[in-house]
């Protein structure tokens, strides 16, 4: 038995279209597909806390649905898995399944259990990746696109959007422990667990579930022309070697910002 925490809405509208496919090809593997579909923002969450122990859960949307699933599941020792049918699906790639639904299926029937890291930001965890600013502001618009875009597309539109009103923040930082704290000016800072944000973005390309630690990802102040160059690098993976973004891994950081984002 497999319960799945169904998101109707993921993928922009699409899902249901995946819904049957996904429950006959689980009972062809003699595993019962038990739905749970979710009705807004925490329910995922809500509906896995209420399962009995030992139950596996299933994500079935896109990263939003896992987030909320992996929160439930975290230091629980219940098992999770992922089915992606979302617009970005960034954590499938992290586990190194990929984000055909097909392969996905596979793991989730016959796969090898994995442990991973999670991480945790004011009591509440985190599977993939923390952003503060300019990444944080282009996810939450990435809402706002029109579908036709599709989920990189939103991303994009979400980007140039942001740049005409772009700002640096003033953040003071602390990594690791026993680190000394720093003053930057910067437009992103970034706590990644999994490698890649908005579907495409490789921010935190040499990041790994299973390290322990956190690859933390902050620039410098930058002005519009310098984000539009950099767009290229951080889809190809190779920002980490301009001269205004700074690379760091620890187990912990702390941040604290001038003023609200």
């Amino acid at each position: 038995m497999a319960h799945l925490v169904f998101n109707p809405a993921a993928g922009r509208g699409r899902a249901d279209a995946r819904r049957k496919g996904i429950g006959a090809y689980l009972a062809g593997r003699g595993i019962e597909p038990v739905w749970h579909v979710t009705e807004g923002p925490g329910h995922a969450e809500s509906i896995v806390r209420g399962l009995p122990a030992g139950e596996h859960a299933v994500a079935v949307g896109g990263d939003g649905t896992v987030h909320e699933v992996a929160a439930a599941c975290a230091d629980t020792g219940r098992v999770m898995g992922v089915l992606p049918i979302g617009s970005g699906n960034d954590y499938v790639k992290a586990l190194g399944i990929g984000t055909r639904l097909e392969r996905a299926l596979e793991v989730v029937a016959g796969g090898k259990v994995r442990y991973v890291d999670t991480g945790e930001v004011n009591g509440i965890p985190f599977n993939n990746g923390l952003g503060i600013g300019f990444d944080a502001e282009v996810a939450a618009g990435v809402a706002e696109a029109p579908k036709v875009l599709g989920g990189f597309g939103g991303y994009l539109w979400s980007v140039g959007r942001l740049l005409l009103g772009m700002k640096c923040h003033r953040a003071s930082m602390r990594l690791g422990e026993d680190g000394e704290a720093f003053e930057t000016k910067t437009i992103l800072l970034a706590a990644a667990l999994g490698t890649t944000y908005g579907a495409r973005f490789k921010l935190a390309p040499e990041a790994s579930l299973g390290d322990g630690a956190f690859d933390v990802v902050w620039s410098e102040e930058l002005d519009r022309a310098e984000v539009l160059r950099l767009v290229p690098a951080v889809l190809r993976g190779t920002h980490l070697s301009h001269p205004k973004v700074h690379f760091a891994r620890t187990q912990e950081i702390e941040v604290s910002l001038a003023e609200p984002v």
